[in-house]
This record gives C-alpha cells, structure tokens and sequence, in this order.
C-alpha cells in the first residue's frame, strides 16, 4: 500500500519574476512559462536562484515529475545553503513513496537552516507515515505471529509506568 502523503511545498515569492511568467504560471500555460523563464535566466546578471526555483516549480506543476528532480537536484548541487530544493525534492520522493530518501534531503535540508520551519513540519509527516506502515506491517495477517492486541498491550506497558509516576 502506497499513501501519498501531503507534505508542505516552499515557493518563493514569485514578486522577482516578471509579470508574464507569473501570469503564465497562473494560468497553467507551463511551457510558455518554461520558455519564458529560460530566457531570463539567459539574460538576467543576478542571483538566478529564484528564477532556477520557479521553473523547478513550474516542471513539478505541469506534471513533469522527472525533471523537476533533476532541476531540484541541480539546485541543491549550486545553492547547497538555501534548504526549499530540499523540501520540494523531498516531496516529489514521498509521492513516490520513498520516504528513506525523502527523510534523507529533509534533514539535510534542516542543516542548511535551523530555522526553516516547513522542514520539520514534513519530516513530522514523514516520520508518522513510516510509524503507521510499520504497525500495519506488524499487524498484517501475511505475518504469522501477528496480533493486534499485542501492539496495544505493549502500548499500555510503557504508558502504564509513566501515568503511575505523575
């Protein structure tokens, strides 16, 4: 069973990109968009970390999940200190469901800045789903020691000490 799990996504304010492409992207024409932000990266002499994120975006958008990873990764390879290629590759993973690679990029991403909050939230996400897989795992009738009161009498033996103690 695979569960696509909703993880947060970071865009950046989109009020460096023109107002075409923001238009674009707004109304779903993505290959105009890509096209058009291309060309300003071509063109642009500043920091093009913005602009390399939004087409990143844009190819996750238009359902171009292969090259978004590969525009996400190439990101995180020249701005290894900026953690939402992080976050968003992240999130292209965990839909795949490979949530050891997507836990992976989480906590890297969280040493590139502490603060970063959307991070933790996802890994939260992430943790949780890999606890639930883990307990239908142990609970699947293909087992063949499996019980599911065993689960929740272990439960009560660890809570059990800690309400006696308060």
């Amino acid at each position: 069973m695979i569960v696509i799990i909703g993880l947060s996504v970071r865009t950046p304010a989109l009020a460096d990109i023109n107002h075409s492409i923001k238009s674009l992207i707004e109304t779903g024409n993505y290959l105009e968009a890509i096209n058009a932000l291309n060309g300003e990266i071509a063109s642009s002499p500043n920091d093009k970390f913005e602009l390399y994120f939004v087409r990143a975006r844009v190819y996750d958008l238009s359902d171009q999940p292969e090259k978004a990873k590969t525009a996400y990764q190439s990101l995180i390879t020249r701005y290894p200190g900026r953690p939402e290629a992080y976050n968003n590759l992240a999130r292209l993973y965990s839909l795949e469901g490979k949530l050891d690679q997507a836990t992976a990029l989480l906590r890297a991403g969280i040493y590139t800045q502490v603060s970063y909050r959307i991070l933790f939230d996802n890994l939260t996400e992430i943790y949780t789903e890999q606890a639930a897989r883990a307990l239908q795992s142990a609970l699947s009738p293909s087992t063949p020691d499996a019980s599911p009161v065993l689960p929740i009498s272990t439960l009560r033996e660890i809570i059990s000490p800690r309400i006696n103690q308060k």
